[in-house]
């Protein structure tokens, strides 16, 4: 039997920890595995598969990949009709009759974690009858067998990656499980569904993220429901990491409240750009925080959040949740106020989703949601949301998405939340803007949204000290390395003169640009940028007309007065 484990990533850069954990611990040489993205197009996905020819077909199922999946098993069958195609995945472990039930051609569903099921399967013939998780079509309609106990010792399972996966998928993002479960009962999330926390020994975890070092392996994102659920764990992990710290970066989803001031001391150590730090805050609203049975300390976060903001070398995502229940506009404003005014790096604001299998998917009627039928189960409206609420919030993610997670922006939307009492306001007002003015029904390329913004402050606002703002931004993103057309100041022959002065002095390379001792003057002009300001945007705003000095390649800015 040649079995196709194959996964349905959302991007080509990221990787399937599912395919790999499934093929390693089944250890079978039967078993090949597959990825394709739902960028690609489906009948090319299909062409793949089909050239394969596998006896088994298995597919790892999500809210972001099921109506793709749909496509390609109702194809594929038509080809490989002999074919068996197994689903797994959250998306059908919850709903595994209306899975069968939906999609004939499927012949059965693995429910929760993979593994052992997996292995009772290969061993029993690739016959779901008796097989503990497995639900299956049969003659006698659609069979439900007992669930398979969850795997109580997750350190007994093989290290999913090999060199060859890593020089494969060197580019790319790759995901990594040091625990299972969660210590919460969010009513919205589906790790509420299963009970307790099971952690990989230390010592293999350990192992595990030099592996990663090693490689130089760009990005390793945990897949942890509460990295830092255990405080002395988290510790001993953080410092192993700081003490090896590489060129690799990690990604921990924290729970911030649980944050100790030993672990934020500790990563006072760290280096910048080691870590990064996910954080869900999802509501301010203690009614709202108990209804979805979520304990939470906003304050306990805000001074975390606060204290690994000014250490300067964590980036730090923070996300919420709109259409949670009891939280109307106002009270969502407040929210969305509350966490912006962290000055996070990135703010993620989502939508509530009805997953199948959570709690907050039964209490639908109590709260009388209107969600998608199809994935992602999206809200609607519910007692508290009009729709056009819905709009509106959407409205304003879009322009947050632009202009403040973009980090194109950081110097021109810091100047204009100072201008605002609520954060809220400035990204509905500039989502207004882009409605009066059409901008919403088109697209925009990054050098166009400094320009509208730079229209849009000019109908709030009368000062022109924004214009450099904006331009430093601009040209600090390297979104071009030439002065802007609407930019204070033109760029005249003189500076020229002065770059070249300041260039050939050795004195000034050594303080300012040591990367470029004994690299003659003309060499250096090519890789820098001299900029004439009107406002030292990022000093003393008294000080006038001077230069700024981008240095691309090492990040290095620095600002001259001008003079020959």
């Amino acid at each position: 039997m040649k079995i196709l484990l194959c996964a349905i990533n959302t991007k080509y850069i990221q990787t399937s920890l599912s395919v790999r954990c499934l093929s390693r611990f089944a250890d079978n040489e039967q078993i090949d595995t597959a990825e394709y993205t739902i960028n690609e197009n489906a009948m090319n996905t299909i062409a793949d598969i089909y050239r394969k020819n596998p006896d088994i077909l298995m597919l790892s199922c999500y809210i972001w990949n099921i109506e793709y999946i749909r496509v390609i098993t109702r194809e594929i069958v038509k080809l490989l009709p002999l074919c068996k195609i197994v689903l797994g995945g959250p998306e059908v472990s919850h709903d595994a009759n209306g899975a069968l039930l939906s999609m004939p051609e499927v012949y059965a569903v693995m429910r929760g974690e993979g593994e052992l099921i997996l292995s009772e399967f290969i061993n029993n013939g690739c016959r779901a009858d008796g097989v503990r998780g497995m639900s299956f079509r049969s003659n006698n309609g659609i069979t439900h067998n007992p669930d398979m106990p969850l795997i109580c010792d997750i350190s007994s399972l093989p290290f999913p990656y090999t060199d060859e996966d890593i020089e494969e998928n060197k580019n790319k993002l790759i995901y990594y499980e040091s625990s299972r479960g969660c210590p919460f009962k969010c009513s919205y999330c589906l790790s509420s569904t299963v009970h307790g926390v099971r952690f990989r020994r230390i010592d293999l975890v350990f192992d595990e993220l030099m592996f990663f070092i090693h490689h130089n392996v760009g990005t390793v994102k945990f897949v942890d429901r509460t990295f830092n659920a255990d405080r002395k764990r988290t510790y001993e992990i953080i410092k192993f990491l700081i003490d090896n710290a590489g060129n690799t970066t990690f990604h921990f989803e924290i729970s911030a409240d649980l944050l100790t001031d030993d672990i934020i001391n500790l990563l006072k150590t760290a280096p910048d750009g080691l870590f990064r730090m996910e954080i869900g805050v999802q509501s301010t609203n203690p009614q709202t925080l108990a209804a979805i049975n979520r304990k939470a300390d906003f304050g306990k976060i805000a001074d975390a959040v606060r204290k690994l903001m000014e250490l300067g070398t964590v980036h730090i995502h923070l996300d919420l949740i709109a259409g949670l229940p009891y939280e109307d506009v106002s009270s969502f404003r407040r929210s969305f106020d509350d966490v912006l005014s962290l000055r996070p790096h990135v703010l993620q604001l989502g939508f509530l989703k009805l997953l199948k299998g959570t709690k907050i998917r039964e209490q639908a009627k109590a709260f009388r949601y209107k969600y998608t039928d199809s994935p992602p189960y999206e809200i609607l409206c519910n007692d508290r949301l009009a729709y056009d609420d819905i709009l509106l919030m959407k409205n304003t993610e879009d322009i947050l998405d632009k202009y403040y997670n973009s980090g194109a922006f950081t110097l021109s939307i810091n100047y204009l939340l100072d201008k605002y009492k609520s954060p809220f306001s400035l990204f509905e007002d500039i989502s207004s803007y882009f409605s009066k003015m059409g901008y919403n029904k088109i697209s925009h390329s990054r050098k166009s949204l400094y320009k509208i913004l730079l229209e849009f402050y000019d109908t709030k606002f009368n000062d022109k000290v924004f214009y450099d703002i904006v331009k430093y931004d601009y040209l600090d993103s390297e979104t071009g390395r030439t002065s802007p057309e609407w930019s204070l100041l033109p760029y005249d022959k003189d500076i020229n003169a002065i770059r070249m002065s300041f260039l050939s002095d050795e004195e000034n390379i050594k303080r300012y640009l040591p990367e470029y001792t004994g690299i003659q003057a003309r060499d250096i002009i090519k890789r820098i940028h001299f900029e004439p300001f009107l406002y030292d945007v990022t000093g003393d705003m008294n000080r006038k007309d001077i230069l700024v000095v981008f240095d691309y390649i090492h990040g290095r800015r620095f600002s001259l007065k001008r003079r020959v």
